[in-house]
């Protein structure tokens, strides 16, 4: 049934008369360990197309095993259909079509299924398709394209589940909303541990100086029971709304939630890791069955916690992207995190408790509220907390290929909430291709990519800078001028965004140097990155809050002498 409403939602024109071409599985060639038959060609199970299947896939040695099958057909879009089974639970693979990547989930099946594999701009046959064994332990029985046409997403009208929501909020989720099918905000989760930089030089290098509209914030070190064992946050709330009224940037923030009580505190499950479900005995079923308990007390301790650190967004009149209890679901092998361990009744219920205190205890009307959904996981849709809870639906994205287009997951929101939600990439490990917009209609709202060594190790400088400057990219210099923006907030020579002028913001503008256009170390905007730049930073040294302190110190120098003049390198955005 689910390909079936797949099929008519990107709108084949009529899916009976679409031309289709059917590779059988049994054709291709195998990859597998020498000498083990690991993965084979078999026909012992019914219901197979054409004259068997292929099998296996065990994901036991260090032999990825692999499925490659030629196809020939003309250039074209295509949506892919998989013919499979997987009878030992949902299982996920990597996929490579026409050196396009992908990948997807399996559902559970004991008998020959068909699963849509994502769509596809195929060009220049013959291709390969191959399928590498990523969880393993399935059957593959055909491959089958069918021609299919990009389908924008819906129009999504911009009202709030909270109708107190602020004006700042709503000019956010307004300007989101008129953004949504044509562009796509760049985001980027900061490093939590990280008490400098909003940004480091590092990937500041990578995408040439562009700077996100997004960043990201994690509040996990707000967490009680982290605070009970010494964690500190390090001034994180405040140094995003210090970020976010200089730069008039777009906030989103989450939250590891340390489990309240029931942390094991054994090595490899340490007190820090409380938030995975092997490091606490906490059960929040137990909890939320007994109101008058100490551990339902808790969870209202914790909630109320996170609170008052959102409640200096409000104080400053910041909106936020708030998205919490995320990957609930986890995959097959159970939850990963402690607020999904129960199942989706209990997570629903924690997310409207948290909901409900938040807006309706708290007062927290400057929260626009991300749902993540594990859509490769069978029956996801059972853990969407209700459309009267939720303001945006986003789905996490992790891929061995790095170029994954994020086809099957953008089609199997879209499906769901068309019209209703917009769909983000609430967190991925790579960037989207710069050309999935164009080619596949694959328009997310947002994008934020995990810490920032996945951006900087799995995808080239080259590759970023082409995504993120992209025509139908949004970055930082290119937000209106948002209303909580306040000028003269702004600290010269501040280049990080830390909120004061300090020996890194000498090494963004080291990084940065001789990049033309809008970066964070033109500090007077002369529209280059050169030593006059220099020049603000090193009159601004020390200012903090309006307070000044001596002049850079020998590291700082020495930085710059050992950068030394390398002239200007000109790079277009």
């Amino acid at each position: 049934m689910r390909t079936l409403c797949i099929a008519a939602l990107i709108g084949l024109g009529g899916a009976a008369h679409a031309e289709s071409f059917r590779f059988e599985a049994e054709t291709g060639a195998i990859t597998t360990a020498s000498g083990t038959g690991n993965t084979r060609v078999a026909s012992s199970v019914p219901g197979f197309s054409g004259t068997g299947y292929v099998t296996g896939f065990p994901n036991q040695d260090a032999v990825v095993d692999r499925l490659t099958v030629g196809a020939m057909l003309p250039n074209g879009l295509y949506d892919l259909y998989i013919g499979y089974r997987s009878p030992y639970g949902d299982k996920g693979y990597e996929l490579s079509v026409g050196g396009e990547s992908a990948s997807g989930m399996f559902a559970e099946s004991s008998s020959f299924a068909e699963e849509y594999g994502g769509l596809f701009y195929l060009e220049n046959s013959p291709i390969d398709i191959q399928i590498s064994e990523g969880w393993g332990y399935y059957d593959v029985d055909y491959f089958e394209f069918r021609s299919a046409q990009v389908r924008q997403p819906l129009p999504v009208n911009p009202v709030l589940s909270n109708p107190a929501a602020t004006p700042n909020n709503r000019y956010l989720m307004t300007y989101l909303t008129e953004q949504y099918g044509s562009q796509t905000l760049f985001g980027q989760q900061r490093e939590y541990y990280n008490p400098n930089a909003i940004m480091t030089a590092g990937v500041l290098s990578h995408t040439g100086g562009i700077f996100p509209a997004v960043v990201g914030g994690d509040l996990t070190d707000y967490s009680p029971s982290r605070v009970e064992n010494g964690a500190n946050a390090n001034g994180e709330s405040e140094r995003l709304v210090s970020w976010a009224q200089q730069t008039g940037g777009v906030v989103s923030l989450m939250w590891h939630w340390n489990a309240p009580s029931g942390l094991i505190d054994q090595p490899g499950r340490e007190w820090w890791r409380g938030f995975y479900t092997d490091a606490t005995t906490f059960d929040l079923g137990a909890a939320l069955a007994n109101p008058s308990s100490n551990e339902y007390s808790l969870l209202i301790r914790d909630i109320d916690a996170i609170s008052s650190e959102l409640q200096k967004f409000e104080a400053a009149d910041v909106p936020v992207l708030w998205r919490p209890l995320h990957e609930a679901q986890g995959n097959d092998q159970g939850a990963w995190f402690w607020w999904g361990d129960s199942g989706p009744d209990a997570l629903k219920e924690l997310w409207g408790i948290m909901y409900d205190r938040m807006t309706n205890v708290h007062g927290l009307d400057n929260l626009i509220w991300v749902s993540t959904m594990q859509v490769d996981a069978s029956n996801w849709q059972e853990w969407y907390p209700g459309d009267d809870v939720v303001d945006i639906v986003g789905v996490d994205v992790y891929s061995d290929q790095p170029d994954n287009n994020m086809s099957s997951q953008w089609l199997e929101l879209l499906e769901e909430f068309d019209g209703e939600k917009m769909i983000a990439l609430s967190e991925t490990g790579s960037l989207p291709p710069e050309e999935v917009l164009e080619r596949y209609g694959v328009a997310f709202s947002y994008m934020l990519p995990w810490n920032e060594d996945f951006l900087t190790n799995d995808q080239s400088a080259a590759t970023v800078q082409g995504i993120v400057g992209d025509d139908d990219v949004i970055d930082l210099s290119e937000l209106p001028v948002t209303p909580w923006r306040q000028f003269g907030t702004s600290l010269p020579g501040d280049y990080d965004g830390s909120g004061s002028v300090d020996d890194n913001d000498l090494l963004v503008w080291r990084d940065l140097y001789g990049l033309t256009g809008a970066t964070p170390a033109d500090g007077n905007g002369d529209g280059i990155v050169n030593a006059a730049d220099y020049t603000v930073w090193r009159d601004n040294y020390g200012q903090s809050n309006g307070v000044a302190v001596p002049e850079p110190g020998a590291l700082a120098m020495l930085v710059l002498v050992c950068f030394g003049a390398t002239g200007q390198r000109n790079r277009r955005r």
